[in-house]
């Protein structure tokens, strides 16, 4: 299996394990200090402080000094993701960032593997549906030359010719193999159908006909138009203070100058949802077993419904003791998995399940699958199995903080939603005001059975009759 196939199977549980980031107790108020354009909150659980600096040219710097040992990770993340691929060239701003380390003003893609490798460090690029990002994690006597080089990566890259043919057909390739994938199609297909030329409607992957469409010329176009140091967060954590930070940064990215930057992605700020309570059948009768992904209109991240909502799902199917795992799965025995799943990112993502049974199981599980969803329209949750969900999404905080590689991917993302550096303490804030009349409001409001859309992948002779669009992916 394709590295990206694998990750559009893992995409949705990915999504919820960043959003589910919690403190283990609310403690008391941190203090905040700002002086000279930074921004500073104590941050109780890991002893330290994060810092949140704008810089003259737009680049937005956040720090969390860790140093335990004598390593630093760090994040550059620019606001260049798939959510601003052009309409019809759809994997524009992966193919882009795919070859950002295959060339430089100063280096050649061997000279840049070459220096990656001397520092011991690691350095990858790869883009997602809202950002492209440069990871880097070194030891601390060799950050300067490899944070220099990842810089450069980023406002310097020259995007070989040659290199561009070669990315172009190894995406082709990948999207070939990744047909023969059902959780990947079945994701794609949904998303497709529910939210069109939306931001989060096409994969950041692309398809074979988009990917065979980019030029060069294309790339470049993205990168001059989207590349600007005010779409740029930087974040660090480990062994390095903030000062130390900000003067690497503006020694690196200080001469990187603003540029007029579009106001808007072109495929559109927000999502509009289409085709609900439709059913989308594709035939493959090589299997035995059918994929199913059940899909309703869902929220952003910064939706003031979320940590309503986040709790409720973990209630319907996010856990492996909620409503869908213990009635289809365990009770029933009806399928090999089944779960839910929250998508809010920047732009709003579907509520979704997702399940895999066998073929002549089918129809019974996507009925059952509705009466559960619609229980949990009716029915106000417990009180212990509330408590019960909060104290774990709480608990959860610290092994999501437990490396300087994953609290710099951390400050990324509260940065990129714009949660602000109050979140370590507004979180769980927001979940502990979370009740099960607020939980079961939250469900009336998200959940609407008669509006699902519908991706079954499987053996249509085996389906028992059921019905729905037939459509070749």
């Amino acid at each position: 299996m394709t590295k990206k196939a694998l990750t559009g199977i893992l995409f949705f549980t990915t999504a919820i394990s960043l959003s589910a980031c919690a403190h283990t107790t609310p403690g008391p108020v941190a203090t905040t200090t700002q002086e000279g354009g930074a921004q500073s909150r104590n941050i109780q659980i890991l002893n330290t402080t994060v810092t949140r600096t704008v810089l003259p040219n737009g680049i937005t710097v956040l720090v969390i000094p860790r140093p335990v040992v004598p390593v630093v990770s760090f994040r550059i993340g620019i606001r260049a993701g798939s959510a601003q691929d052009p309409r019809g060239q759809y994997g524009l701003a992966d193919l882009t960032a795919s070859l950002l380390d295959r060339g430089t003003k100063n280096h050649d893609a061997l000279s840049i593997f070459r220096a990656i490798d001397s520092s011991g460090g690691g350095l990858d690029a790869q883009a997602g549906r809202d950002l492209t990002t440069v990871s880097g994690k070194v030891l601390t006597e060799d950050l300067e030359p490899l944070f220099s080089l990842a810089a450069e990566m980023v406002q310097a890259p020259t995007f070989p010719a040659e290199d561009f043919k070669k990315n172009q057909q190894m995406a082709l390739a990948e999207l070939a193999d990744e047909k023969d994938h059902p959780g990947p199609v079945a994701r794609n297909l949904l998303y497709k159908k529910m939210m069109g030329n939306g931001p989060y409607g096409h994969p950041a992957s692309g398809t074979v006909k988009t990917i065979s469409s980019i030029g060069r010329q294309d790339v470049l176009a993205f990168y001059r138009t989207w590349y600007t140091p005010e779409r740029t967060i930087i974040t660090f954590s480990g062994d390095i203070s903030n000062q130390k930070a900000i003067d690497l940064v503006n020694r690196e990215f200080g001469s990187w100058t603003r540029k007029a930057s579009p106001s808007q992605s072109p495929v559109g700020k927000k999502t509009t949802w289409a085709n609900g309570g439709k059913t989308y059948l594709i035939d493959r009768e090589d299997l035995a077993q059918t994929t199913v992904l059940m899909g309703l209109p869902g929220i952003s991240r910064k939706d003031p419904l979320f940590y309503n909502a986040l709790v409720m799902n973990q209630l319907v199917g996010g856990t492996t003791t909620s409503r869908l795992n213990h009635v289809i799965r365990q009770k029933m025995g009806l399928v090999y998995y089944i779960y839910s799943g929250l998508d809010a990112e920047r732009h709003s993502g579907p509520f979704f399940v997702s399940f895999q049974t066998h073929a002549e199981n089918t129809a019974k599980v996507i009925n059952e699958t509705h009466k559960q969803l619609q229980k949990s329209v009716e029915v106000t949750p417990d009180s212990k199995q509330v408590s019960a969900v909060k104290k774990n999404l709480l608990g959860s905080f610290p092994f999501r903080m437990d490396s300087d590689d994953r609290i710099a991917s951390l400050l990324l993302f509260i940065e990129n939603y714009s949660l602000g550096i109050d979140y370590f303490t507004e979180y769980p804030e927001k979940i502990s005001e979370v009740t099960p009349d607020s939980v079961k409001k939250a469900a009336q409001d998200l959940i609407h059975t008669s509006e699902l859309t519908t991706v079954i992948i499987g053996p249509m002779s085996k389906m028992n009759g059921l019905k729905g669009e037939e459509v070749t992916p």
